[in-house]
């Protein structure tokens, strides 16, 4: 049974962590700051396409504040990430191991590939603030365990 029963779902939930994210950076949040820091100063426009259900989630980080647009194709990404939206749900919450993914084209990514990569340890922070974002927004029956 997928995690999310539509693409409206999927966008209030997946979707909106996205700007949760990035509004947190505006406030000062360390964790949430030096991953938008490091993604404007690689300049690394990433577009998140997730199929069933179907959205986009286009993060700018060339814009002050932080850009977050949602099936918005006004934008080119410097990199492209095609997966479904469970597999994006069990990535934020650190059950899917990128690279393998990539491999077996779980994931299926465009772009500067190995400079992607180098972020991934600046991004892991994150796997613990989804769960915890889930929570505050009463989805517990979204928690991975």
């Amino acid at each position: 049974m997928p995690y999310f029963k539509d693409a409206k779902e999927c966008e209030e939930v997946l979707g909106k962590f996205f700007h949760v994210v990035a509004k947190k950076a505006q406030e000062g949040d360390q964790v949430s700051s030096t991953i938008t820091n490091a993604l404007k100063k690689n300049g690394l426009i990433i577009k998140f396409i997730w199929k069933e259900p179907e959205l986009t989630v286009t993060l700018n980080p060339t814009k002050e504040p932080f850009e977050v647009l949602i099936n918005d194709d006004s934008i080119q990404p410097v990199a492209t990430f095609s997966l479904t939206a469970d597999t994006a749900h069990e990535f934020w919450h650190g059950k899917i191991k990128l690279a393998k993914a990539l491999t077996t084209k779980q994931i299926v990514a465009k772009g500067p590939i190995p400079k992607i990569l180098k972020l991934l340890p600046i991004i892991e922070p994150l796997f613990s603030k989804y769960p915890e974002y889930l929570k505050e927004i009463e989805r517990e029956d979204l928690v991975l365990t």
